[in-house]
C-alpha cells in the first residue's frame, strides 16, 4: 500500500482525540526509515485572522531526526478553504525548516515530505490543524466570563476555540463560535477575557492608572484592564483580531451616566493605542436587565451615547431582551436557556457584511 495512504487511514482516527488535547509538539507516526517530523508548536502561528479578501498568512517552524536536503508542504482542507499545490519549505540548517504561507479562509492539516537527494525519506500527513479563520476579544463583567454551573462545554472544539484565564470558563462563546463556524464555514477563536464583578469605570480608569474604588481589584496595580493588556501584547499581535465584544452594563447601574461613557472611551483608546490600530472595531451589546427601572434606562441612554459618540462602534448583542425569570435565574445572571439565548443574539448582531467591511488587525508577529 502506498506509504501516505497507509498512514492517511492510521492518522484519521486519531484526530478527534489528539486534538481535543493542548500539546505543545506533536510527533507523527513514522516511516520504515525511522525519520521523524515535528513541529515547534510553540513558535508556530497555527490560527490567524482573514483579511476582507479571505485570506491570511501562516507561520509554520520544525524539524526532523535526518538530514535532508529539501522540504515541502500542502495544506489539505478540512472545513471550508482551498486545498494548496507542493509548496516549498525553507531548509534552515541543522534538520530544521519553516515557511510562511498564504491560504483561504478554512481549516487545514498539512502533509509534509522530506527528501534527501532527492529520495523521499519520510511523508506524513500531520496531527495538527491550521486554521485562518475569524478571532474576537471579550471585554465585560460576570454575564461574559460565565458562571457555574451555567456553562456549554458541548460545542465543536476542533475548529472554534474559547482561549479564558487560567480559572476561566467558556460561558456560551463556544456556542457562538459554532453559529458562526457554520454559517461562515471557517474557524473561529474568541478570547474570553470578560471578568466578573467589573464595571465600565473601572475597566476605564484602570487601564490608564486613575485611581477608583472597589473592593476586589487594586487599581494601582491597574485591574482589571492589566489582565486583558497582557493578552493584547501576547497574544493579538500573533493571531490578529477582528474586533471586541463588549458585554458591560449590569455593573454599572450605579455610575453615571457620563463614567460609564467616559469609561468606555479610556479602555476603548487604550486598547487601539496598544494595537496601533485607531480604527479597532467594538460591538457593544445592549447589556441590561431590560426593566424600566431609572437606573436601568440610565444604562440603556449610556449604551446609545457609545454608539454614537465614539468612533468605530457597532451595536452588538441585543441582551437588554433577556429578562428574568425566563432567562435570568437570580434576576441578572443567565440561566441555561439564556446562555443559548446570548450566543444566538450575538449570532444575530454579528451580520455576515461585517466580515468583508469590519478592518481587522492582522497577524504582525
Amino acid at each position: 500500500m502506498n506509504k501516505f495512504i497507509h498512514l492517511f487511514f492510521i492518522t484519521i482516527p486519531c484526530f478527534i482525540f489528539l486534538l481535543a488535547c493542548e500539546t505543545q509538539n506533536i510527533v507523527p507516526e513514522t516511516a520504515e526509515t525511522g525519520t521523524k517530523v515535528s513541529f515547534d508548536i510553540a513558535n508556530c502561528r497555527k490560527f490567524v485572522q482573514r483579511n476582507n479578501n479571505n485570506e491570511g498568512e501562516i507561520f509554520i517552524t520544525g524539524s526532523t531526526n535526518a538530514s535532508f536536503t529539501t522540504a515541502k508542504i500542502k495544506f489539505k482542507n478540512f472545513l471550508g478553504g482551498q486545498e494548496t499545490g507542493w509548496l516549498p519549505l525553507t531548509n534552515d540548517g541543522g534538520n530544521k525548516f519553516s515557511g510562511s504561507f498564504v491560504l483561504k479562509g478554512g481549516g487545514y492539516y498539512p502533509q509534509v515530505i522530506i527528501e534527501n537527494a532527492n529520495q523521499v525519506i519520510e511523508d506524513t500527513l500531520m496531527l495538527w490543524n491550521f486554521k485562518v479563520g475569524e478571532v474576537f476579544a471579550v471585554v465585560g463583567h460576570s454575564l461574559a466570563e460565565g458562571q457555574d454551573p451555567y456553562n456549554i462545554d458541548n460545542f465543536d472544539k476542533q475548529w472554534c476555540e474559547v482561549i479564558t484565564w487560567e480559572s476561566g470558563r467558556n460561558a456560551f462563546w463556544g456556542r457562538l463560535g459554532d453559529i458562526l463556524k457554520t454559517r461562515l464555514n471557517v474557524p473561529i477563536r474568541i478570547y474570553n477575557t470578560g471578568i466578573g464583578g467589573s464595571t465600565s469605570l473601572q475597566w476605564g480608569n484602570s487601564a490608564v492608572g486613575l485611581p477608583f474604588e472597589s473592593p476586589i481589584f487594586d487599581w494601582k496595580l491597574r485591574y482589571p484592564y492589566q489582565f486583558f493588556e497582557n493578552r493584547i501584547l501576547a497574544d493579538f499581535p500573533k493571531s490578529g483580531l477582528r474586533g471586541v465584544l463588549v458585554m458591560h452594563g449590569e455593573n454599572d447601574i450605579n455610575l453615571t451616566q457620563d463614567e460609564i461613557v467616559e469609561g468606555t472611551k479610556l479602555y476603548m483608546k487604550k486598547t487601539r493605542d496598544l494595537l496601533n490600530m485607531p480604527d479597532l472595531t467594538f460591538f457593544v451589546a445592549k447589556c441590561n436587565r431590560g426593566s424600566d427601572n431609572e437606573k436601568e434606562v440610565k444604562v440603556r441612554a449610556a449604551q446609545k451615547r457609545i454608539l454614537n459618540e465614539i468612533p468605530n462602534t457597532i451595536v452588538g448583542a441585543d441582551l437588554e431582551s433577556l429578562t428574568e425569570p425566563t432567562f435570568r435565574h437570580d434576576g441578572t445572571h443567565f440561566n441555561f436557556k439564556g446562555i443559548e439565548f446570548a450566543a444566538n443574539k450575538w449570532g444575530e448582531a454579528l451580520l455576515d457584511s461585517y466580515f468583508t467591511s469590519v478592518k481587522p488587525l492582522l497577524r504582525t508577529k
